[in-house]
């Protein structure tokens, strides 16, 4: 298998122990190699030469919001999955968080599973192995 034909996965996390859950399922779920990140400027510095098959972000990282890196993986064409403690504000008019998928912590592996298969846009749900 070569660099191109790798199904990479990008997290962005700060908590470990959902970085290592997350890896465990992205992994169960077929992706080859599973990129991980806590902070939002080496998420961004990565992306400049990388597009991942899929983005798993939690928007709130020790005081950080992930708006760049969300509009940034946008642009890429790359599904993204918002893994949040906190529910998206319901009033917000951001286009850019409406068009991701949002999954709000904690959540199972088949939930995760769902929402990726809903961020990427796939008609049958991921199987995780």
């Amino acid at each position: 298998m070569n660099a191109q034909d790798k199904k990479t996965a990008l997290i962005v996390e700060d908590d470990l122990f959902i970085v290592l859950e997350l890896e465990e399922t992205l992994q169960e779920l077929g992706y080859d190699e599973v990129v991980t990140f806590s902070k939002i400027d080496a998420a961004m510095s990565w992306l400049k030469s990388v597009a991942p098959a899929i983005a798993i972000v939690d928007y709130h990282l020790k005081g950080e919001v992930a708006d760049e890196l969300i509009r940034t993986l946008a642009d890429l064409t790359v599904p993204t999955v918002v893994y949040s403690g906190r529910s998206p504000d319901p009033d917000a008019d951001n286009d850019m968080l409406k068009a991701c998928e949002w999954l709000t912590k904690p959540a199972d592996q088949r939930m995760l599973a769902m929402a990726i298969t809903r961020a990427c846009g796939l008609a049958e749900p991921a199987i995780i192995r």
